[in-house]
């Protein structure tokens, strides 16, 4: 689609557009970066018909995504901002704001002798404060931290993302005119679903290259090392008593084969692919056997596998949720179902999906319509 009076280039295709931000837009800093993977992780959310995405989902998507940054590495602050900006105050900004504000919250959380919970997801914190007396100081604290990142989303990368050379039509999103919102252009949240697993790694790869250059001064270690800090996801798994009690839940089986699962070294599994969408809630956990977790790695299911799965959720539902309550963690069934239905609906029928005695075998017509059957 062409603009007739502005002189603007045709709009881009939305992965096209992506990957153009990735290789030629200005950066100085990880914002514009954040902004995707907050898309990519909202996308498959979103009810094709009414693509919207309100600002305050898309701050405390863009707030969970970097509360998991802050961990110093290597005794480093990492910085995600090479730029310096004065305040009114006269102090110097020399983070980007959604990172001035996780600091913040995570001395709140020193400050009041509960620093052991800063490197769990942001959640999961919000879970284990809410008996805290000072519970209603970290909730204010946190939504005024939801307050600055929505207004400097709206400033910076809302605003600059789709600005590129040649200056092409938008490609992913209008704001809302009474700017609440972005509206997601057609077709762009199903291809965005629909490549998350190629695109989420290399918007991932380039967040980390940037964090390494910002930091180059006091940082000195390959790009592998700085992705995995910031992205790898054993940094947000359940605790070991936690994984135990799901594979009691299980009965010592693993769901897929039906093998025993190993007393000290079962594999947690999440159904839907940690590439395909960060989802922590307990119901897409599975314990599998190592080899069983290494076959299926980050792929989709099959729909046998997928009934299988829908079938313990559904039968071993009060211990499920029981788990979660022990160790305060996050459930939300209708979420993950949601999202597992909106990654299928994307999909065309030669996909890959793993067939647990087959390996990887095309999903097929007939398979995609009796996915969707199962997660209506």
């Amino acid at each position: 689609m062409s603009s007739s009076n502005s002189g603007r280039s045709e709009r881009l295709d939305p992965i096209q557009g992506v990957l153009e931000v990735l290789d030629r837009a200005s950066m100085t800093g990880t914002n514009k970066l954040g902004l995707l993977l907050t898309l990519l992780d909202l996308a498959p959310t979103l009810d094709s018909n009414a693509p919207i995405i309100s600002r305050t989902a898309m701050a405390e998507r863009y707030l969970d995504i970097h509360w998991e940054h802050a961990r110093p590495f290597g005794g480093v602050t990492l910085r995600q901002s090479s730029a310096r900006k004065s305040r009114a105050d006269g102090t110097t900004a020399d983070d980007t704001t959604v990172m001035q504000e996780v600091h913040r919250l995570r001395k709140l959380l020193t400050d009041r002798k509960r620093g052991d919970l800063r490197d769990n997801p942001l959640g999961i914190v919000r879970l284990r404060v809410e008996d805290a007396e000072w519970n209603s100081e970290w909730e204010e604290a946190v939504e005024t931290a939801l307050a600055r990142v929505r207004a400097a989303l709206l400033k910076n990368p809302v605003r600059l993302l789709q600005q590129l050379p040649g200056d092409p039509e938008p490609f992913l999103y209008h704001v809302t005119s009474d700017k609440t919102g972005f509206m997601l252009l057609p077709g762009v949240a199903e291809s965005l679903t629909r490549f998350a697993g190629v695109l989420r790694p290399l918007v991932e790869f380039r967040f980390a290259q940037a964090v390494v250059r910002i930091n180059h001064e006091t940082l000195n270690l390959p790009v592998d090392d700085v992705h995995s800090h910031l992205f790898g996801r054993d940094r947000i798994m359940p605790p070991p008593k936690m994984r135990e009690q799901l594979g009691q839940i299980q009965q010592g089986r693993c769901i897929y084969s039906g093998d025993s699962l190993p007393t000290s070294s079962g594999s947690l599994d999440h159904v839907v692919p940690w590439s395909r969408a960060r989802l922590s809630q307990i119901e897409n956990f599975l314990m599998t056997t190592p080899s069983v977790n290494s076959k299926k790695a980050g792929s989709l299911l099959a729909p046998a596998a997928v009934e299988r799965w829908l079938r313990h959720v559904d039968s071993k539902s009060g211990e499920i949720q029981e788990c979660a309550q022990d160790h305060n963690w996050l459930a939300d069934f209708d979420s993950v179902r949601r999202v597992a239905r909106h990654i299928y609906e994307s999909l065309d029928a030669t996909t890959g999906v793993w067939h647990f005695e087959y390996g990887i075998q095309p999903l097929g017509r007939q398979g995609k319509r009796y996915v969707l059957g199962l997660l209506q």
